[in-house]
């Protein structure tokens, strides 16, 4: 027990004491809380107070320009009131044209618009301007536009409102089989689970990487030899697996720790819902889903680098041990828009592709508790089938020569079968 113990000390010292993995730790987590942070402060220094008034939708109203003045002749008696989104002296009223034309050429309109006395059977308007250009009567249309369809309405800003979005439709499904998961009007329901999943297949790919890099580096430096002869081979593969299990763990709890205090202080700044915010116990799931899928993983890794001769054989091999782990990675939009859907449920009991499913599945949406438990069940299983092969692999014979990794090669020294 003390030689596992100084492996896992060993080990675990080594890592966190790297320059390399002390700048991830800090770094990740920092970044996004200065950019945070900044936007915070700008946010805060841009807001103003809301002026008091008449509450408009200003969706639909044009942008006036105060530079621009027009005049109108009203020969139709349908204008009485000017809309109040429309700038005061905007629209210069005129009784005739002669008096409007006046005003043109002398400066004081750009030009104006003659409502026919027949605009009711024809909709007919005139617009008259000194250098008459289409691009500027166009421009200039919509403040008539808007105002004859106002007065129209009997002035009525409520009616005026209804009349220009008149349809706001609601899809209602009559017989639906469960509620949506997910709201696809917030991005913010897509992006949490969808940065579960990276956090997850990061974490346990690193973890479970620098178990084989270990092993492999060891062998191919011939310090392999050496351990040999002071200490057994599962006590070397036990130390290892908990050491570097431990700054993986390490890893989850402050970088995951750090995110739910960011969305904490500044939710309200990402506009986040308080609904969407992962709850506590994810991050106790986490910590339980990270230990066993480490140990299913790193127990396979720990297997490649007993195994192959050296750190480059063990790196080639590596995309054949983590490809489940790839798999909820292409199905991500599936996972996140139906989490409870059958896929993603079986892809949750599945013990190579549960971790970071079963994750992303908790912080998208409310998962059954019997899945949750029956895949914690299934995972202690499969590790524990693991860790006893991947044990038997750690030989004197194995760690000491070496093989050209293969599938066949690498299944039949789990089972413990001669090799050729």
């Amino acid at each position: 027990m003390s030689k596992t113990w100084s492996v896992l000390k060993t080990e675990f010292i080594n890592t966190v004491t790297r320059r390399s993995f002390l700048l991830a730790l800090i770094l990740v987590p920092l970044v996004p809380a200065l950019i945070l942070g900044g936007i915070s402060v700008f946010t805060d220094d841009e807001v103003e107070t809301p002026e008091v008034g008449v509450d408009i939708d200003e969706d639909f109203m044009p942008i006036p320009d105060p530079d621009v003045r027009d005049g109108y002749v009203d020969q139709a008696n349908i204008i009485t009131d000017i809309p109040i989104w429309i700038d005061e002296g905007r629209l210069v009223p005129f009784e005739t044209e002669a008096q409007a034309q006046e005003a043109v050429l002398a400066g004081e309109i750009m030009g104006f618009f003659v409502i026919q006395p027949d605009y009711l059977e024809t909709g007919q308007v005139t617009y008259y301007r000194e250098e008459f250009t289409p691009m500027a009567a166009f421009d200039n249309t919509w403040v008539i536009d808007t105002t004859l369809r106002y007065n129209l309405l009997g002035a009525d800003l409520e009616r005026f409102e209804t009349f220009e979005l008149p349809l706001l439709p609601q899809n209602v499904d009559l017989s639906p089989e469960e509620e949506p998961d997910f709201d696809p009007t917030n991005m913010v329901a897509f992006f949490i689970p969808y940065g579960m999943t990276l956090l997850f297949y990061s974490l346990i790919i690193t973890s479970a990487s620098l178990m084989m890099n270990n092993v492999a580096k060891e062998k191919e430096n011939r310090v392999m030899e050496i351990l040999m002869s002071s200490i057994q081979p599962k006590q070397l593969l036990t130390g290892k697996i908990l050491g570097l299990g431990l700054v993986g763990l390490l890893q989850l709890g402050v970088w995951l720790g750090s995110a739910f205090l960011l969305l904490r202080f500044f939710g309200t700044t990402l506009e986040i819902p308080p609904e969407l915010q992962p709850s506590p116990i994810v991050l106790i799931w986490s910590v339980i889903f990270f230990v066993l899928g480490y140990l299913v993983y790193a127990t396979l890794m720990a297997g490649v680098g007993a195994l192959v001769p050296n750190l480059k054989e063990a790196t080639q091999a590596t995309f054949v041990i983590i490809f489940p782990m790839l798999i909820p990675l292409f199905l991500i939009g599936v996972i996140i828009n139906q989490p409870n859907s059958i896929l993603p449920v079986i892809l949750s009991l599945f013990p190579f592709t549960a971790p970071n499913t079963i994750m992303t599945r908790i912080a998208a949406t409310t998962v059954p508790l019997w899945q949750i438990l029956l895949s914690v069940g299934l995972l202690l299983i499969t590790a524990f089938i693991l860790i006893r092969a991947v044990a038997g692999m750690f030989k004197a014979q194995l760690l000491l020569t070496g093989k050209k990794f293969s599938i066949g090669l690498f299944l039949k020294a789990m089972l413990n079968k001669p090799l050729e």
